[in-house]
């Protein structure tokens, strides 16, 4: 059954800011799949999915060096070897997905009409890491979804070789996961196990080569649990529409995730500590950083990072504890790179990851192109020379 769904709930008193909304008007998006919302699974995953958005509502809310929520890292280098920082909830964005989170956990009954499993989503292939976690969890048993592994077993190269190193180790990584310590809601594996292990995960540059590296390729993917293309699919509440993309991602170790960027904006919450010290770095400036050079011809800039002296000024360490929650702005130019790490024991970059307006303009990343190899054994490495190409977005 598929059919556009309002929802409307009386008498709910929400303060939002400083809105007073005395009903909520819940519209959801015209493919939602009601019949298995009344089985067992179905109950498990609303109730987890519930917990994660309440755990990334109390990452957005709560005091870490603001008034209100945390101080977030905007650049990891302005151009003068300083991290800029700011407050996220002072962005427009942050605070609309914010007053739609409690608008969801204030009304659930409401929210829930907008809740799909995805056990017959077909408008592309949602998959499950593996066979082992589907015979372990029941939610995932239950939903069937195909695996990882299958999908990487039908690949090549180092591509195949990272991918199904993701598949296979993908459950003790997400459950190496630890919220930082100011935070009192847990929303890792450890906590959602059934979450973690049923949503939706998508080995998004799999299929395209745009992305340069093929390790990287295999060993990275990302899951939605509330957007347009999520388990809980909101068009609009009380007619303002929902951008809200919340979710998760895991990039596997010695990969390296290119310089991209994009129009919607973007935050992590790195959920993953480096063992060595050296691991899970990662990059971000905006376009128009004295960093690059621009081009007086066309509106591209070339990257071109220095590896002895560039890249340790460019690139900070992501770690729950380690005051980097990171929001990016629109054409906010970033990398992430998860290198090797001291054990022998496969590990990944696990973060908690959302974007504010995904409903606006082109959502499309917009990887920038290598035009020159300066070494490395990776068809893409950080201090590769890189040219990127903006577009111009219509705000």
């Amino acid at each position: 059954m598929k059919k556009q769904i309002k929802y409307y709930v009386a008498g709910c008193h929400l303060l939002l800011f400083s809105s007073l909304s005395t009903a909520a008007e819940f519209v959801c998006d015209d493919n939602i799949d009601t019949t298995t919302q009344n089985t067992k699974e179905s109950q498990i995953l609303w109730q987890q999915t519930l917990t994660y958005l309440s755990g990334v509502k109390e990452i957005l809310t709560k005091s870490h060096g603001c008034d209100v929520g945390p101080l977030a890292v905007i650049q990891t280098n302005d151009g003068s070897g300083d991290i800029a920082r700011d407050c996220v909830t002072d962005y427009q964005d942050v605070q609309e997905v914010i007053k739609h989170l409690k608008q969801v956990l204030a009304n659930p009954d409401a929210a829930k009409a907008c809740f799909d499993t995805q056990k017959n989503y077909d408008d592309f292939p949602l998959y499950t890491a593996s066979e082992k976690i589907k015979s372990t969890y029941d939610v995932a048993g239950w939903l069937d979804r195909p695996t990882l592994t299958e999908f990487y077993s039908k690949t090549s190269g180092d591509m195949q070789e990272a991918g199904l190193t993701l598949a296979k180790a993908f459950w003790p990584i997400v459950t190496q996961s630890h919220m930082p310590d100011y935070l009192e809601t847990d929303i890792t594996a450890n906590a959602l196990p059934e979450l973690w292990a049923a949503v939706g995960w998508l080995p998004l540059y799999a299929d395209g080569d745009k992305a340069h590296n093929e390790r990287f390729r295999g060993g990275y993917a990302y899951a939605d649990v509330m957007s347009p293309w999520g388990l809980l699919r909101i068009k609009s509440i009380d007619g303002e529409s929902v951008g809200a993309e919340i979710g998760m991602t895991i990039q596997l170790q010695d990969t390296f995730y290119p310089y991209h960027f994009h129009h919607p904006q973007e935050f992590y919450l790195p959920l993953t500590a480096p063992e060595c010290g050296t691991e899970n770095l990662f990059f971000a400036a905006h376009a128009d950083s004295t960093l690059f050079e621009h081009s007086s011809e066309d509106n591209s800039f070339i990257i071109d990072a220095d590896k002895a002296t560039d890249l340790p000024a460019w690139f900070i360490q992501k770690s729950p504890n380690g005051n980097n929650f990171t929001y990016f702005e629109r054409n906010t130019v970033h990398a992430f790179n998860a290198a090797k790490r001291c054990g022998e024991t496969p590990s990944a970059l696990v973060s908690v990851w959302g974007r504010t307006t995904s409903r606006n303009n082109d959502q499309t990343t917009l990887v920038c192109e290598v035009i020159e190899q300066q070494g490395g054994s990776r068809n893409a490495e950080p201090h590769s020379r890189f040219r990127c190409t903006p577009t111009q977005w219509e705000y």
